[in-house]
Protein backbone atom coordinates (compact mmCIF):
# COMPACT_ATOMS: atom_id res chain seq x y z
CA UNK A 1 0.00 0.00 0.00
CA UNK A 2 1.26 3.03 -0.78
CA UNK A 3 1.45 5.49 1.81
CA UNK A 4 -0.40 8.83 2.12
CA UNK A 5 -2.42 11.65 4.31
CA UNK A 6 -6.05 11.66 3.72
CA UNK A 7 -7.48 14.80 4.82
CA UNK A 8 -11.36 15.27 4.35
CA UNK A 9 -12.01 18.21 3.71
CA UNK A 10 -9.03 19.50 2.29
CA UNK A 11 -9.96 22.79 1.51
CA UNK A 12 -12.75 24.41 3.23
CA UNK A 13 -13.93 27.18 6.08
CA UNK A 14 -11.75 27.24 9.22
CA UNK A 15 -14.29 26.25 11.61
CA UNK A 16 -15.11 23.15 9.77
CA UNK A 17 -13.06 20.40 11.80
CA UNK A 18 -11.38 18.00 9.43
CA UNK A 19 -10.84 14.29 9.43
CA UNK A 20 -7.32 13.29 8.74
CA UNK A 21 -6.05 9.90 8.31
CA UNK A 22 -2.70 7.98 8.15
CA UNK A 23 -2.18 4.64 5.96
CA UNK A 24 0.62 2.45 4.34
CA UNK A 25 3.11 2.65 7.46
CA UNK A 26 4.97 -0.03 8.72
CA UNK A 27 2.90 -2.12 11.38
CA UNK A 28 3.72 -0.26 14.74
CA UNK A 29 6.47 1.90 13.03
CA UNK A 30 6.78 5.09 15.08
CA UNK A 31 5.26 8.24 12.45
CA UNK A 32 6.88 11.95 13.23
CA UNK A 33 4.08 13.93 11.62
CA UNK A 34 5.27 18.29 11.15
CA UNK A 35 2.79 20.34 10.19
CA UNK A 36 3.88 24.05 8.53
CA UNK A 37 1.96 27.33 7.84
CA UNK A 38 2.53 30.98 6.96
CA UNK A 39 0.29 33.22 8.42
CA UNK A 40 0.23 37.09 8.92
CA UNK A 41 3.70 36.58 7.41
CA UNK A 42 4.79 34.62 10.24
CA UNK A 43 5.97 30.66 10.26
CA UNK A 44 4.13 28.50 12.98
CA UNK A 45 4.85 24.81 13.11
CA UNK A 46 3.91 21.40 15.10
CA UNK A 47 5.30 18.12 15.53
CA UNK A 48 3.72 15.10 16.92
CA UNK A 49 5.22 11.31 17.19
CA UNK A 50 2.05 8.51 16.53
CA UNK A 51 2.62 4.94 16.69
CA UNK A 52 0.79 3.25 13.76
CA UNK A 53 -1.34 0.59 14.22
CA UNK A 54 -1.33 -3.14 13.02
CA UNK A 55 -2.60 -2.00 9.97
CA UNK A 56 0.03 0.79 9.53
CA UNK A 57 -2.75 3.17 9.95
CA UNK A 58 -3.56 6.15 11.92
CA UNK A 59 -6.87 8.06 12.68
CA UNK A 60 -5.68 11.48 14.07
CA UNK A 61 -9.15 11.89 15.99
CA UNK A 62 -8.84 8.81 17.45
CA UNK A 63 -4.76 8.25 18.26
CA UNK A 64 -2.99 9.93 21.19
CA UNK A 65 0.17 10.92 20.30
CA UNK A 66 3.08 9.36 21.86
CA UNK A 67 5.16 12.64 22.45
CA UNK A 68 5.06 16.38 20.85
CA UNK A 69 3.56 19.53 21.09
CA UNK A 70 0.22 18.00 21.84
CA UNK A 71 -0.80 14.77 24.05
CA UNK A 72 -4.85 13.95 23.60
CA UNK A 73 -6.55 12.16 20.32
CA UNK A 74 -7.62 15.11 18.17
CA UNK A 75 -8.41 15.40 14.28
CA UNK A 76 -7.14 18.81 14.69
CA UNK A 77 -4.34 19.02 17.80
CA UNK A 78 -1.65 18.94 14.49
CA UNK A 79 -3.07 22.43 14.22
CA UNK A 80 -4.17 24.09 17.18
CA UNK A 81 -0.74 23.35 18.91
CA UNK A 82 1.12 25.08 16.23
CA UNK A 83 3.60 27.38 17.64
CA UNK A 84 4.79 30.94 16.21
CA UNK A 85 8.65 30.75 15.07
CA UNK A 86 8.97 34.28 13.82
CA UNK A 87 7.27 35.73 17.39
CA UNK A 88 9.10 39.40 16.33
CA UNK A 89 6.55 38.85 13.07
CA UNK A 90 3.59 37.82 14.49
CA UNK A 91 -0.04 39.28 14.25
CA UNK A 92 -2.69 37.24 16.26
CA UNK A 93 -5.24 36.73 15.27
CA UNK A 94 -5.49 36.97 11.95
CA UNK A 95 -6.58 40.42 10.84
CA UNK A 96 -6.80 39.67 7.14
CA UNK A 97 -9.24 37.48 5.71
CA UNK A 98 -6.71 35.03 3.51
CA UNK A 99 -6.73 31.54 3.49
CA UNK A 100 -4.34 30.06 5.65
CA UNK A 101 -2.28 27.19 3.66
CA UNK A 102 -1.02 24.12 5.91
CA UNK A 103 1.38 21.81 4.73
CA UNK A 104 1.57 18.19 6.32
CA UNK A 105 4.52 15.74 6.60
CA UNK A 106 4.41 12.30 7.77
CA UNK A 107 7.25 9.68 8.39
CA UNK A 108 8.13 6.29 9.30
CA UNK A 109 11.10 4.88 8.83
CA UNK A 110 12.16 4.65 5.10
CA UNK A 111 7.85 5.59 4.39
CA UNK A 112 6.84 9.32 4.04
CA UNK A 113 3.98 11.24 3.00
CA UNK A 114 2.37 14.94 2.21
CA UNK A 115 -0.78 16.36 2.23
CA UNK A 116 -2.42 19.89 2.47
CA UNK A 117 -4.90 21.35 4.59
CA UNK A 118 -6.26 24.40 3.47
CA UNK A 119 -8.23 26.89 5.82
CA UNK A 120 -10.56 29.16 4.52
CA UNK A 121 -12.24 31.96 5.76
CA UNK A 122 -14.70 33.87 2.67
CA UNK A 123 -17.14 31.54 1.71
CA UNK A 124 -18.40 31.25 -2.00
CA UNK A 125 -20.33 34.18 -2.93
CA UNK A 126 -19.60 36.42 0.25
CA UNK A 127 -18.87 39.66 -0.51
CA UNK A 128 -16.32 42.38 0.82
CA UNK A 129 -16.44 46.27 0.61
CA UNK A 130 -14.65 48.81 2.81
CA UNK A 131 -17.29 51.14 4.22
CA UNK A 132 -16.27 55.28 4.74
CA UNK A 133 -18.90 57.15 5.13
CA UNK A 134 -19.43 60.51 7.45
CA UNK A 135 -22.59 60.91 9.82
CA UNK A 136 -23.29 63.72 12.13
CA UNK A 137 -19.85 64.90 11.39
CA UNK A 138 -18.07 61.74 12.21
CA UNK A 139 -15.87 59.16 10.10
CA UNK A 140 -17.72 55.74 10.42
CA UNK A 141 -14.98 53.22 9.24
CA UNK A 142 -15.48 49.04 8.96
CA UNK A 143 -15.23 46.38 6.62
CA UNK A 144 -18.68 44.94 5.41
CA UNK A 145 -19.14 41.53 4.64
CA UNK A 146 -22.48 39.93 3.50
CA UNK A 147 -23.57 36.45 2.82
CA UNK A 148 -24.84 35.36 -1.01
CA UNK A 149 -28.15 35.62 -1.94
CA UNK A 150 -30.20 38.76 -2.63
CA UNK A 151 -31.30 39.23 1.14
CA UNK A 152 -32.31 40.51 3.35
CA UNK A 153 -29.70 39.15 6.30
CA UNK A 154 -29.54 39.74 9.89
CA UNK A 155 -26.64 41.93 10.86
CA UNK A 156 -23.82 41.30 13.26
CA UNK A 157 -21.79 44.79 14.48
CA UNK A 158 -18.56 43.28 15.94
CA UNK A 159 -15.88 45.15 17.28
CA UNK A 160 -12.74 44.32 18.26
CA UNK A 161 -10.93 45.18 21.57
CA UNK A 162 -7.76 47.25 23.34
CA UNK A 163 -5.33 46.55 19.96
CA UNK A 164 -8.10 48.33 17.96
CA UNK A 165 -8.34 47.92 14.18
CA UNK A 166 -11.21 45.18 13.01
CA UNK A 167 -11.76 41.59 12.61
CA UNK A 168 -12.27 41.02 9.24
CA UNK A 169 -11.68 37.19 9.51
CA UNK A 170 -14.07 36.94 12.32
CA UNK A 171 -16.67 39.33 10.08
CA UNK A 172 -16.07 36.98 6.56
CA UNK A 173 -16.98 33.97 9.30
CA UNK A 174 -20.07 35.39 10.32
CA UNK A 175 -21.23 36.01 6.48
CA UNK A 176 -20.62 32.36 5.53
CA UNK A 177 -23.31 31.43 8.36
CA UNK A 178 -25.75 34.12 6.90
CA UNK A 179 -25.43 37.34 8.73
CA UNK A 180 -24.22 40.72 7.80
CA UNK A 181 -20.89 41.60 9.45
CA UNK A 182 -19.74 45.10 10.25
CA UNK A 183 -15.97 44.85 11.43
CA UNK A 184 -16.18 48.67 13.03
CA UNK A 185 -13.41 50.68 13.41
CA UNK A 186 -13.16 52.27 16.51
CA UNK A 187 -9.69 52.94 16.95
CA UNK A 188 -6.25 52.47 15.49
CA UNK A 189 -8.01 52.11 11.99
CA UNK A 190 -8.25 54.29 9.31
CA UNK A 191 -10.43 57.13 9.19
CA UNK A 192 -10.48 56.44 12.99
CA UNK A 193 -8.51 57.86 15.97
CA UNK A 194 -5.03 56.37 16.58
CA UNK A 195 -6.16 55.82 20.47
CA UNK A 196 -9.05 55.37 22.60
CA UNK A 197 -9.07 58.11 24.62
CA UNK A 198 -12.26 60.37 24.95
CA UNK A 199 -13.73 58.17 22.84
CA UNK A 200 -18.41 59.46 22.31
CA UNK A 201 -20.87 56.93 22.95
CA UNK A 202 -22.74 59.07 19.69
CA UNK A 203 -19.82 57.54 17.22
CA UNK A 204 -21.64 53.77 18.12
CA UNK A 205 -25.33 55.14 18.11
CA UNK A 206 -24.64 56.62 14.69
CA UNK A 207 -23.41 53.41 12.96
CA UNK A 208 -25.94 51.61 14.52
CA UNK A 209 -28.84 54.26 12.85
CA UNK A 210 -26.51 54.16 9.88
CA UNK A 211 -26.60 50.11 9.31
CA UNK A 212 -30.34 50.11 9.91
CA UNK A 213 -30.98 52.76 7.04
CA UNK A 214 -28.56 51.49 5.10
CA UNK A 215 -27.98 47.64 5.63
CA UNK A 216 -31.67 47.37 6.10
CA UNK A 217 -31.21 43.73 8.30
CA UNK A 218 -33.80 41.33 8.12
CA UNK A 219 -36.81 42.08 10.25
CA UNK A 220 -34.41 44.96 12.12
CA UNK A 221 -32.32 42.56 13.66
CA UNK A 222 -29.13 43.70 14.85
CA UNK A 223 -26.56 42.34 16.91
CA UNK A 224 -24.07 43.89 18.69
CA UNK A 225 -21.08 41.86 19.46
CA UNK A 226 -17.16 42.40 20.42
CA UNK A 227 -14.30 40.70 22.53
CA UNK A 228 -12.71 42.28 25.76
CA UNK A 229 -12.79 45.86 25.51
CA UNK A 230 -15.69 45.41 22.30
CA UNK A 231 -17.27 43.43 25.07
CA UNK A 232 -17.23 46.02 27.35
CA UNK A 233 -18.22 48.35 24.11
CA UNK A 234 -21.15 45.98 22.73
CA UNK A 235 -22.41 46.13 27.09
CA UNK A 236 -22.26 50.04 26.79
CA UNK A 237 -24.18 50.21 23.75
CA UNK A 238 -26.96 47.68 24.44
CA UNK A 239 -27.88 49.96 27.84
CA UNK A 240 -27.56 53.46 26.10
CA UNK A 241 -29.03 52.64 22.88
CA UNK A 242 -31.81 49.25 23.44
CA UNK A 243 -33.75 50.51 21.14
CA UNK A 244 -31.38 50.21 18.27
CA UNK A 245 -29.72 47.05 19.48
CA UNK A 246 -31.52 43.33 18.89
CA UNK A 247 -29.68 40.95 20.84
CA UNK A 248 -25.98 41.19 22.60
CA UNK A 249 -22.68 38.81 22.46
CA UNK A 250 -20.30 39.87 24.46
CA UNK A 251 -17.15 38.08 24.68
CA UNK A 252 -14.87 37.96 27.45
CA UNK A 253 -16.37 41.14 28.79
CA UNK A 254 -16.68 43.83 31.79
CA UNK A 255 -19.34 44.55 33.80
CA UNK A 256 -18.16 47.96 34.43
CA UNK A 257 -16.32 51.09 32.16
CA UNK A 258 -12.77 51.54 32.76
CA UNK A 259 -10.04 54.37 31.44
CA UNK A 260 -8.10 53.17 28.01
CA UNK A 261 -5.58 51.04 30.30
CA UNK A 262 -3.54 49.62 27.31
CA UNK A 263 -5.38 51.77 24.64
CA UNK A 264 -4.67 55.32 25.44
CA UNK A 265 -2.05 58.22 23.64
CA UNK A 266 1.04 58.20 25.18
CA UNK A 267 1.88 59.67 27.85
CA UNK A 268 -2.33 59.94 28.98
CA UNK A 269 -1.67 56.98 31.65
CA UNK A 270 -3.85 53.82 31.91
CA UNK A 271 -6.58 55.79 33.64
CA UNK A 272 -7.55 58.48 31.31
CA UNK A 273 -10.82 58.72 30.14
CA UNK A 274 -12.57 56.29 27.27
CA UNK A 275 -15.59 56.96 27.19
CA UNK A 276 -17.36 59.95 26.93
CA UNK A 277 -21.64 60.86 26.03
CA UNK A 278 -22.97 63.72 25.09
CA UNK A 279 -19.40 65.41 25.77
CA UNK A 280 -19.38 64.42 29.65
CA UNK A 281 -17.11 61.91 30.97
CA UNK A 282 -18.45 58.33 32.36
CA UNK A 283 -17.24 57.40 35.43
CA UNK A 284 -14.66 54.25 35.54
CA UNK A 285 -13.74 51.99 37.61
CA UNK A 286 -9.85 53.22 38.58
CA UNK A 287 -11.57 57.05 38.90
CA UNK A 288 -11.16 57.90 42.86
CA UNK A 289 -10.91 54.01 43.78
CA UNK A 290 -9.18 53.06 47.15
CA UNK A 291 -8.12 50.17 46.41
CA UNK A 292 -6.67 49.85 43.24
CA UNK A 293 -3.12 48.75 42.27
CA UNK A 294 -1.80 48.77 38.92
CA UNK A 295 1.76 47.17 40.41
CA UNK A 296 -0.42 44.14 41.39
CA UNK A 297 0.37 43.51 37.81
CA UNK A 298 3.76 43.94 37.50
CA UNK A 299 5.28 42.71 41.23
CA UNK A 300 6.89 40.25 39.43
CA UNK A 301 9.04 39.45 35.91
CA UNK A 302 6.98 39.32 32.11
CA UNK A 303 4.66 38.63 30.83
CA UNK A 304 2.54 39.96 32.96
CA UNK A 305 -0.53 38.92 34.21
CA UNK A 306 -3.09 42.09 34.94
CA UNK A 307 -5.91 40.18 36.30
CA UNK A 308 -4.31 41.02 39.51
CA UNK A 309 -4.38 44.72 39.03
CA UNK A 310 -8.44 44.24 37.97
CA UNK A 311 -8.97 42.28 40.89
CA UNK A 312 -7.73 44.97 43.39
CA UNK A 313 -10.16 47.85 41.60
CA UNK A 314 -13.17 45.55 42.07
CA UNK A 315 -13.01 45.96 45.70
CA UNK A 316 -13.68 49.28 46.11
CA UNK A 317 -17.46 48.25 46.04
CA UNK A 318 -18.36 52.63 45.67
CA UNK A 319 -15.99 52.96 42.54
CA UNK A 320 -17.58 49.74 40.86
CA UNK A 321 -21.13 50.65 41.56
CA UNK A 322 -20.90 54.35 40.11
CA UNK A 323 -18.87 52.72 37.12
CA UNK A 324 -21.36 49.35 36.48
CA UNK A 325 -22.75 49.65 32.77
CA UNK A 326 -26.11 49.33 34.04
CA UNK A 327 -27.42 46.16 31.75
CA UNK A 328 -30.69 46.05 33.14
CA UNK A 329 -31.77 48.69 30.45
CA UNK A 330 -31.83 46.41 27.47
CA UNK A 331 -34.66 44.09 27.44
CA UNK A 332 -33.05 41.75 24.65
CA UNK A 333 -31.42 38.55 24.41
CA UNK A 334 -27.64 38.49 25.75
CA UNK A 335 -25.26 35.94 25.78
CA UNK A 336 -21.87 36.49 27.93
CA UNK A 337 -18.36 34.17 26.76
CA UNK A 338 -15.87 34.04 29.36
CA UNK A 339 -12.71 32.36 29.84
CA UNK A 340 -12.08 30.75 33.44
CA UNK A 341 -8.56 31.07 33.51
CA UNK A 342 -8.69 34.75 32.14
CA UNK A 343 -5.45 36.81 32.41
CA UNK A 344 -6.16 40.34 31.33
CA UNK A 345 -9.01 40.69 33.39
CA UNK A 346 -11.53 38.28 35.21
CA UNK A 347 -14.05 37.48 32.75
CA UNK A 348 -15.84 34.56 34.82
CA UNK A 349 -16.32 36.22 37.64
CA UNK A 350 -17.34 39.65 35.56
CA UNK A 351 -19.70 37.99 33.06
CA UNK A 352 -21.58 36.68 36.38
CA UNK A 353 -21.76 40.08 38.00
CA UNK A 354 -23.51 40.83 34.16
CA UNK A 355 -25.78 37.64 34.12
CA UNK A 356 -26.99 38.27 37.98
CA UNK A 357 -27.76 41.91 37.38
CA UNK A 358 -29.91 40.40 34.23
CA UNK A 359 -31.36 37.37 36.29
CA UNK A 360 -32.61 39.87 38.97
CA UNK A 361 -34.54 42.00 36.38
CA UNK A 362 -35.69 39.35 34.88
CA UNK A 363 -33.94 39.51 31.98
CA UNK A 364 -33.19 36.86 29.38
CA UNK A 365 -29.09 36.17 29.46
CA UNK A 366 -26.43 33.29 28.92
CA UNK A 367 -23.56 32.49 30.16
CA UNK A 368 -21.01 30.08 28.29
CA UNK A 369 -18.16 29.79 30.40
CA UNK A 370 -14.30 28.08 28.53
CA UNK A 371 -13.21 26.61 31.07
CA UNK A 372 -9.32 26.47 31.27
CA UNK A 373 -8.92 28.99 28.40
CA UNK A 374 -7.29 32.43 29.11
CA UNK A 375 -8.49 35.54 27.13
CA UNK A 376 -7.96 34.96 23.74
CA UNK A 377 -11.77 33.42 22.66
CA UNK A 378 -11.53 32.92 18.91
CA UNK A 379 -12.77 30.74 16.26
CA UNK A 380 -12.06 26.77 15.42
CA UNK A 381 -9.41 26.20 14.25
CA UNK A 382 -6.36 28.86 15.19
CA UNK A 383 -3.31 27.57 16.93
CA UNK A 384 -4.11 28.09 20.98
CA UNK A 385 -0.59 28.53 21.94
CA UNK A 386 -0.20 31.92 21.82
CA UNK A 387 -0.41 32.54 25.23
CA UNK A 388 1.89 35.27 26.11
CA UNK A 389 2.48 38.24 23.45
CA UNK A 390 3.43 42.26 23.73
CA UNK A 391 0.14 43.89 23.39
CA UNK A 392 -0.55 45.65 20.05
CA UNK A 393 -0.62 49.23 21.25
CA UNK A 394 1.42 49.15 24.54
CA UNK A 395 3.76 46.71 24.25
CA UNK A 396 3.60 45.43 27.59
CA UNK A 397 4.64 41.44 27.25
CA UNK A 398 0.94 40.39 28.71
CA UNK A 399 -0.33 36.70 29.91
CA UNK A 400 -3.61 36.26 28.57
CA UNK A 401 -4.33 32.59 30.47
CA UNK A 402 -5.02 29.35 29.08
CA UNK A 403 -3.54 26.26 27.67
CA UNK A 404 -3.61 25.17 24.18
CA UNK A 405 -5.59 22.60 24.51
CA UNK A 406 -8.17 24.19 26.89
CA UNK A 407 -7.71 27.49 24.18
CA UNK A 408 -8.95 25.23 21.31
CA UNK A 409 -12.06 23.88 23.02
CA UNK A 410 -12.57 27.18 24.29
CA UNK A 411 -12.85 29.24 20.78
CA UNK A 412 -14.66 25.78 19.15
CA UNK A 413 -17.33 25.34 21.93
CA UNK A 414 -17.92 29.06 22.44
CA UNK A 415 -18.01 29.56 18.48
CA UNK A 416 -20.95 26.76 18.13
CA UNK A 417 -22.90 28.37 21.25
CA UNK A 418 -22.29 31.73 19.65
CA UNK A 419 -24.11 30.67 16.15
CA UNK A 420 -26.32 28.27 18.11
CA UNK A 421 -27.70 32.05 20.38
CA UNK A 422 -27.98 34.18 17.36
CA UNK A 423 -29.91 31.97 15.19
CA UNK A 424 -32.40 31.66 17.81
CA UNK A 425 -32.25 35.18 18.76
CA UNK A 426 -33.07 36.11 14.89
CA UNK A 427 -35.41 33.57 14.63
CA UNK A 428 -37.81 35.30 17.38
CA UNK A 429 -36.85 39.28 15.30
CA UNK A 430 -40.54 40.53 14.71
CA UNK A 431 -40.50 42.03 11.00
CA UNK A 432 -40.55 45.92 11.09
Amino acid sequence: MTSRIIVTPERALIDVERDIRLEGFAPYAFVTVTVRMRMCGALWASEAVFLAGHDGCLDLGRDSPVSGDYSEPSAMGIVWSMRCQEMERVVFPPDRADALTIEIHAAGGDVSADAVLVQEFLAAGVTHEPVRAEVEGMSLSGELYTPPGPGPHPLVIYMNGSSGGVNAPRAALFAARGYQCLALGVFNYPGRPKYLNDMPLEYFEQALLWARRTLKPKNGFVAVSGISRGGEMSLLLAAHYPALVSAVVAYVPSPVTHGVVSAGAPGTGRDAQAWTLGGKPLPHLWQDNATADWEAAYATPPPYRQTLAFLSATRDSAAFARARIPVERFPGPMLLVSASDDGFWPSTAYSEIVARARRAAGLPVEHHVCAGAGHHVHYPWLPGTLINKPHAMSGLLLDAGGTASANAAGNAQSYRAVLDFLGRAALSASPG
